[in-house]
């Protein structure tokens, strides 16, 4: 099932990848505030994962929380929203773009909440496919002190805020959240609105999966609910159908030639996403990677390597 890990990415794309984690970390950009709906809003900081937080009587209610250095701009961002206190953190998946600030707002003593998987990647070593790294075992303080398995749901600020697994897609432990009475969706990375998603198949996530996810949520909302994705700009319905057909086309086409026996390397000779690339390659992930990432996805043809196999770490 397992073979050597395929060297997947080119020099360009790895150094390219580690650039922009590098950038992520610096914080350089402006964090945007941005009014969703009723008392929803979105705080934005390219390239870091989108933020969401309820806010009312009740206290906040804050749905990821970028990289660490940005935790006090989050804190003073909400500030400004509301003079009641934050009391919990959700976080939709285990990535350091959406968790990184976990162990400034843990020693706050605010609850942090996710699905069982977060609290057991955060809790072990990890390895980026993508980027070539590992990620250490977070502290105590970093870690989710509330987990769920299924389904769980918050009534805060007048509303029922419903916490959904969605297994195997971007991660193994995606988490919709999905505000009713707003009628507003914070998908995670199970949907990005922003060309092709990077699935890490090293943490659970297929693409098979994150088309089933997105059909879950699509069954959630209505035309009229407000998608906060993991990355990109607000999306509606319509649109999460869009990257839904393309999911499922550009799967089609990689699994119709290993269904020819072809390998890797002549799957991607055959560039088998090139009809979908004038729309969809428009964003950080590149179609010869997305084109791996499903091979992977669909056969099985990688190793996660150990901790002695990393030589450098996501600090």
């Amino acid at each position: 099932m397992t073979r050597k890990l395929p060297i997947i990415m080119s020099v360009a794309l790895a150094l390219v990848s580690v650039s922009a984690f590098s950038q992520a970390r610096r914080m350089e950009g402006e964090l945007e505030v941005v009014p969703v709906r009723d008392n929803i809003y979105l705080m934005v900081m390219e390239p870091a994962g989108n933020v969401a937080v309820s806010v009312g009587q009740d206290g906040v209610l804050m749905v990821d929380d970028q990289f660490a250095p940005m935790t006090q701009r989050l804190l003073n961002a909400v500030s400004d929203l509301t003079d009641r206190p934050l009391r919990y953190l959700l976080n939709t998946h285990w990535h350091g773009d959406h968790t990184g600030g976990n162990a400034n707002f843990g020693k706050r003593g605010y609850a942090i909440v996710a699905h069982d998987n977060v609290h057991e990647r955060l809790s072990s070593v990890q390895y980026h496919m993508l980027f070539r790294t590992g990620t250490r075992p977070h502290p105590p303080e970093a870690l989710p002190v509330i987990t769920y398995r299924d389904r769980m749901s918050f009534h805060l600020n007048g509303e029922r805020v419903d916490l959904i697994h969605l297994p195997v897609a971007h991660t193994d432990g995606d988490s919709a959240v999905y505000f009713r009475e707003s009628d507003v969706l914070h998908t995670g990375d199970a949907f990005i609105n922003r060309g092709y998603p990077l699935i890490d198949v090293a943490s659970g996530g297929t693409i098979k999966g994150q088309i089933e996810a997105t059909n879950k949520m699509l069954e959630l909302i209505t035309s009229n609910t407000i998608i906060i994705p993991g990355h990109g700009p607000l999306a509606d319905k319509r649109r999460m159908i869009e990257v839904r057909n393309m999911l499922m086309a550009a799967r089609e086409s990689v699994v119709d030639l290993i269904d020819q026996g072809l390998d890797l390397r002549a799957i991607k000779a055959a560039d088998p996403l090139k009809d979908l690339n004038p729309e969809w390659e428009v964003g950080f992930l590149k179609s010869r990677a997305f084109v791996n990432i499903i091979y992977q996805s669909e056969t099985g043809d990688f190793s996660v390597p150990t901790e002695a196999d990393i030589t450098r770490w996501d600090e």
